[in-house]
């Protein structure tokens, strides 16, 4: 073969000048070699899928986030407690800041009101008792009159029927005495009687009429005086029930007077307990984070900004923005690596387990939208597994920057390629849902 080279060589000069070396040779074959097992290699070496997310760290609870303090009423700056300062710890109750009324001797003022309206109110409930003892007297004068009135009307009734019934009477002697007088004016007519009993009879007859008409004037008296008895009981009536309803109406009033006056009462108790509130206190174990109150006498209105605090964590978390294409692949409880701003770390995305520097971590919870710009929150709390123990409170603070991958399913190496050149997501095929129960990590409250 060398010989067969040399007469090449020989023969083409020029093909001499462009001819590889030998080391070029074995580089490529290399090359080739190395391509080739890459190739077999992405058919079976594993690669662990991850959604990564960026966040930062935040205290599980709500609660035990930083809180702002705000004026709870309108006020001047009093008093600031000279030993606190911009990161000093504090209590819970502890007095941070006194305010005072804007107007000068308020309290007196209002407690002042206060006994005002005191006496405001029990005038008025002393009417409505008054008027409540009047309004049983007029009932029971109405109708102790109504009842005399009813036995008036009875009485009047009872004379009219009497007046009524003699009528009868009176109309059959006056007839008795036409007839006598009838009678003897036949026997008179025919000689048989005289005239002086004629006469007689004749004045008989006319006493009879008189007596007739005289008790039929009498009862229509007694009927006039029947209907003048009823409304007079009508005007009886009317009057002491116009006296029982003046009563009710001015026992409404003074209830009337009572409730507004309670009301002006409960809105003087309502100021004074908001100035009961100037004493402004820490709400939670902390450290006091910013005083954005710098000197006394400064004027506040309601929902000024008085000073921030960051409370004592029970448990921290950390909250990852993962991208709207990667989250329907995270579930609760799925296993999370996380790299802390500050800590060192070298994090292999598909293989954690050569990762140097991570922390691990849990899904909590995912939230249901997103923040405006399709990226979703995941809270991540950490492993139960002491091993992988998150740093000391004292380092790993509220706010400190941090980058997680939530792992998902093992796949060829090659179809991992494939995904990402393709700009697919995640695999979701094969993962093992979590039922609910076993989803959630236990959390632990704060006290």
């Amino acid at each position: 073969m060398a010989t067969s080279t040399q007469t090449h060589d020989d023969s083409l000069p020029a093909l001499k000048l462009v001819q590889s070396s030998r080391w070029v040779w074995r580089l490529a074959n290399a090359l080739l070699v190395m391509l080739l097992l890459s190739i077999v290699a992405m058919i079976f070496v594993p690669w662990q899928q991850s959604a990564r997310g960026a966040g930062q760290v935040i205290a599980y609870a709500p609660q035990e986030r930083q809180q702002m303090v705000t004026a709870p009423i309108k006020g001047i700056v009093a008093e600031i407690m000279p030993d606190l300062r911009e990161g000093s710890p504090v209590k819970k109750g502890d007095l941070i800041l006194e305010m005072e009324p804007a107007a000068a001797d308020l309290v007196n003022q209002l407690e002042g009101a206060l006994r005002d309206l005191d006496a405001k109110a029990e005038t008025a409930q002393t009417k409505v008792e008054v008027y409540g003892r009047n309004v049983v007297d007029y009932t029971e004068a109405k109708n102790a009159a109504v009842s005399a009135a009813d036995q008036l009307v009875e009485a009047a009734k009872a004379k009219w029927d009497a007046k009524r019934k003699l009528v009868p009477g009176y109309e059959a002697k006056r007839l008795q005495a036409q007839l006598n007088l009838e009678r003897q004016q036949k026997l008179f007519d025919e000689g048989l009687q005289s005239e002086k009993e004629l006469e007689k009879l004749k004045k008989d007859l006319d006493v009879a009429e008189s007596d007739l008409q005289s008790v039929k004037l009498d009862v229509e008296a007694a009927q006039g005086e029947l209907e003048a008895k009823k409304n007079e009981r009508v005007q009886k009536e009317r009057e002491a029930q116009t006296k029982v309803d003046y009563a009710k109406a001015m026992q409404q009033e003074a209830l009337g007077q009572v409730a507004t006056a309670n009301k002006e009462r409960r809105d003087v108790n309502i100021k004074l307990s908001e100035l009961q509130r100037m004493k402004i206190k820490a709400p939670r174990d902390g450290t006091l984070y910013r005083v954005q109150v710098f000197e006394q006498g400064q004027m506040l209105k309601e929902g000024d900004p008085l000073f921030t605090i960051v409370p004592a964590t029970t448990q921290r978390a950390v909250e990852l923005w993962i991208s709207g294409n990667d989250v329907p692949l995270v579930h609760t409880a799925d296993h999370v690596r996380l790299q802390f701003e500050g800590w060192p770390a070298v994090q292999f995305a598909g293989w954690p387990s050569v990762a140097v520097g991570t922390f691990g971590g849990t899904v909590a919870s995912v939230d249901a939208t997103d923040d405006g710009l399709g990226n979703f929150r995941v809270l991540v709390v950490p492993d139960a597994d002491a091993e992988n123990a998150w740093p000391d409170e004292t380092y790993l603070r509220q706010g400190v920057q941090a980058n997680g991958w939530v792992m998902l399913n093992q796949v060829p190496l090659g179809y991992e390629i494939w995904r990402q050149l393709n700009g697919f997501p995640p695999t979701a095929a094969d993962r093992k849902v979590k039922s609910k129960d076993a989803a959630k990590p236990k959390i632990k409250l704060p006290k």
